[in-house]
């Protein structure tokens, strides 16, 4: 879920925290998401993911600059990574500007405490699983491919589904959560949102507050037709 009041820009802005104990495939992404996000830490307790020793020499001057924290943590047991998310979640919110986007990494619904803290203290986060194999849809609509508004459109209404306790609750928040989610798509978020209220999968309220039908979501994350 994104901040009601926060707009998330650039790299200098976004901030990555990753479960490693919970996700410890992610390891594999750390150049990628050093190239993304201007602060990543990783916290574990025990774990056996391993780099490759062509990352040290770029990895050195990354951790001099304090954008790289690789946190063991003192003693192990279950949850310990997640006090050591929640402890430099907080240290990075006091030393950040309010605009900092967090994103945490982690299959463990049970860190959506530390995403709800940051909220009510004005911050924008989220929470995200660990990045699974895309299949490409081969459905079909009356004998023609889905177009990829109609991709974008159950995507999105399948990341509803997945985090239904962590929505944006506001119309600018929800267009701002659109443009995260398809960073790397050309497309216009607000025609996204357009498609979705004429689905009626959300309805705007006084405010510009975000109603979700959870009905018809569950319907378009799945359903072959769900644009028309």
């Amino acid at each position: 879920m994104v901040s009601e009041s926060l707009e998330v820009s650039d790299k200098a802005n976004r901030i990555l925290l990753i479960d490693l104990e919970n996700c410890p495939s992610q390891i594999q992404q750390l150049m990628k998401d050093l190239e993304q996000y201007s602060h990543v830490v990783v916290c574990y307790a025990q774990s056996g993911a391993k780099i490759p020793l062509d990352w040290i020499v770029p990895l050195n001057p990354i951790v001099n600059d304090n954008r790289l924290r690789i946190v063991k943590m003192p003693s192990g047991g279950k949850n310990a990574a997640d006090f050591g998310i929640t402890f430099w979640a907080g240290v990075l919110m006091a030393q950040l500007p309010i605009a900092t986007h967090f994103t945490v990494v982690s299959n463990d619904t049970d860190l959506d405490h530390v995403v709800n803290l940051l909220i009510g203290q004005k911050r924008s986060a989220e929470r995200i699983g660990a990045k699974k194999e895309i299949i490409p849809l081969q459905t079909e609509t009356n004998g023609l491919n889905m177009t990829s508004q109609d991709r974008q459109i159950q995507e999105y209404c399948l990341h509803l589904v997945n985090h239904n306790k962590n929505r944006p609750a506001k119309k600018e928040t929800l267009i701002n959560h659109i443009k995260i989610k398809f960073k790397d798509c050309n497309f216009d978020p607000d025609n996204l949102l357009n498609q979705l209220i004429k689905s009626s999968a959300i309805a705007l309220k006084e405010g510009n507050k975000i109603a979700y039908n959870e009905k018809i979501i569950a319907t378009l994350a799945t359903d072959k037709n769900n644009a028309k």
